[in-house]
């Protein structure tokens, strides 16, 4: 009976096929530490894998796979090894598996099959804030005012916020005021060193550690030069102009940069169109404004400046050189010449009582026909010419 139930069992070993020298090892196994439900950031962990203890072959290495695409090459002699690393977000979440590579009698490099996944669940980061500017088109001036506001969901954990510019905080010639959702970063005179993207995001406190927010959507922040002062000139060029004669006043930018606007100044006093009939015609970076008949009394200092609209806010620029015009009163020559004939008939009327005096000054003149208690001496008045 022994040998009757030996012979089967011999045959069904013979048929079974040999062990190819190709055929992949055995795989590992894995194990994480510390084991947790849920991981945030910035916790550390740690992957063992181990192959199995009856391995005989030389162990080459191992190889770490994750989920989410990324993968490690530990080249190591050792049966087990530990990969460590720091959860940085949501991408080190998923399965993660290990394999070993062995050198067979036969020179071959062979892989295991991979062992059973161990999954990682990596709690998501806190939404990412709302980030808005001022001036709100992101384009401003070199010198001005600049504000940041960053805006977080609500929430119940403290945070803190943080700004940066091309993904480095923005800390010099800052001041920086917090709340619970939000805070306000105020520079109080923009450079052009901070032109570039601009983002704002924050930290929120988990387990006695500070977890960073996705960062908000970026913005093109654009600082540009200040202008330089516009040049005014005046038609006519000698800034006097004689009553009721045409005055031009043409301010001209010293770039086209932007939408401008132009403003025109008599003593420091904004000057509108349509006064004393004026009107006022922008062509270019250049600006006219005309007034047909100059006013007596409107000499003054005349100035301007121009205006640029950056990303939806109008900036002025410094005031142009100063322009001392005089109006000059202008005189009618129909009075003129009515007074001097008027003139020339009075001198005609005194000629005679002038030549009189002339000759009684020199001692020969006396009245007759008129005789008066204190003059003893007359002559006619028919006389006059023949004294």
């Amino acid at each position: 009976m022994g040998t009757l139930l030996l012979v089967p069992l011999l045959a069904s070993l013979q048929l079974l096929p040999p062990a190819s020298p190709t055929d992949p090892p055995p795989p590992p196994t894995i194990t994480v530490t510390p084991e947790k439900l849920e991981y945030i950031v910035g916790d550390t962990i740690s992957l063992c894998c181990s192959a199995p203890p009856a391995t005989k072959e030389k162990i080459q290495g191992f190889h770490f796979l994750g989920t989410s695409g990324w993968a490690v090459d530990a080249r190591v002699r050792t049966k087990s090894y530990v990969y460590t690393f720091t959860i940085t977000g949501p991408r080190d979440s998923g399965a993660h598996t290990c394999t070993y590579s062995v050198l067979t009698p036969t020179r071959h490099y062979l892989r295991s099959r991979e062992s059973k996944p161990i999954v990682i669940s990596v709690r998501d980061l806190p939404p990412p804030p709302t980030l808005t500017l001022t001036p709100a088109g992101g384009v401003t001036m070199e010198g001005r005012p600049l504000i940041f506001l960053c805006h977080a969901p609500a929430g119940e954990a403290p945070r803190r916020f943080h700004f940066y510019k091309d993904e480095v905080e923005v800390t010099e010639g800052t001041q920086l005021t917090s709340g619970e959702t939000e805070a306000q970063l105020k520079v109080a005179a923009a450079g052009m060193g901070l032109s570039g993207n601009v983002t704002c995001g924050y930290e929120e406190e988990t387990e006695g550690r500070w977890v960073p927010s996705y960062p908000s959507q970026t913005r093109l922040l654009l600082i540009t030069e200040a202008a330089a002062a516009p040049h005014l000139s005046v038609d006519p060029p000698t800034l006097v102009v004689p009553q009721d004669a045409p005055l031009r006043l043409t301010c001209e930018s010293s770039r086209a940069a932007f939408t401008m606007s132009f403003h025109f100044y008599r003593n420091g006093a904004k000057m509108a169109p349509g006064l004393e009939g004026s009107v006022a015609e922008n062509w270019g970076n250049s600006s006219h404004f005309y007034i047909p008949h100059t006013p007596l009394g409107f000499s003054g200092n005349f100035s301007c400046t121009v205006e640029e609209n950056m990303g939806g806010t109008w900036v002025e620029g410094p005031p142009s050189n100063m322009a001392d015009i005089i109006v000059s009163a202008q005189f009618s020559l129909v009075p003129l010449f009515a007074g001097c004939a008027g003139g020339v008939a009075m001198l005609l009327l005194l000629l005679p009582l002038v030549v009189w005096l002339w000759r009684r000054r020199r001692g020969g003149v006396s009245w007759k026909g008129f005789r008066n208690k204190d003059d003893s001496g007359g002559f006619s008045l028919a006389d006059v010419g023949n004294t």
